[in-house]
């Protein structure tokens, strides 16, 4: 019993004296640029599938530069194809590198909570199968944001089109 007291005393006192880890030193955290506020405040929102978010903020942080391709004398729109497992962004950038337009695509993406209250308040016993969400921006503001979810109840089924900017 002795020499288990004086085992925790001394390894105590070791955890005081030698601490873990190294507090003076601060690690640097690198965040994305984003040049392109003006689309992702009007794009990117909390509701979204966070697969969308993702890729609409690289979206957004991207850089002409950074474009295999790209050539600075280069003065008309350039398309850059931003790509997730499940779907992707195609997005066109004026010579300055701002977004001109984006077309969204994504299939089974996880449903945002007022998308899934509206169906389970008009659709309770129905089960929702597959989705696939598309949206659009251009001049400046969100065009289209559209979830396509299809339900099955029994040998049933459903295709429903619900817009989210209605929402």
């Amino acid at each position: 019993m002795k020499k288990l007291v004086l085992t925790l005393v001394v390894s105590g006192i070791f955890q005081i004296v030698f601490p873990q880890g190294d507090y003076d030193k601060t690690s640097e955290v690198k965040l994305p640029v984003v040049s392109n506020l003006t689309y992702l405040s009007k794009v990117y929102l909390t509701e979204s599938p966070n697969v969308v978010r993702t890729l609409q903020l690289k979206a957004a942080s991207f850089t002409l530069p950074e474009a295999k391709g790209y050539r600075k004398s280069e003065t008309g729109e350039f398309v850059v194809v931003h790509k997730a497992s499940n779907g992707d962004i195609t997005v066109s950038y004026d010579k300055n590198g701002e977004i001109m337009t984006t077309w969204e695509r994504f299939e089974n993406v996880s449903l945002p909570k007022p998308v899934r209250e509206l169906i389970a308040k008009k659709y309770g016993d129905w089960k929702i199968v597959e989705n696939k969400y598309s949206g659009s921006f251009s001049d400046g503001d969100m065009q289209t944001s559209m979830y396509k979810v299809k339900l099955v109840n029994g040998n049933r089924s459903k295709n429903l089109r619900i817009n989210a900017l209605d929402i």
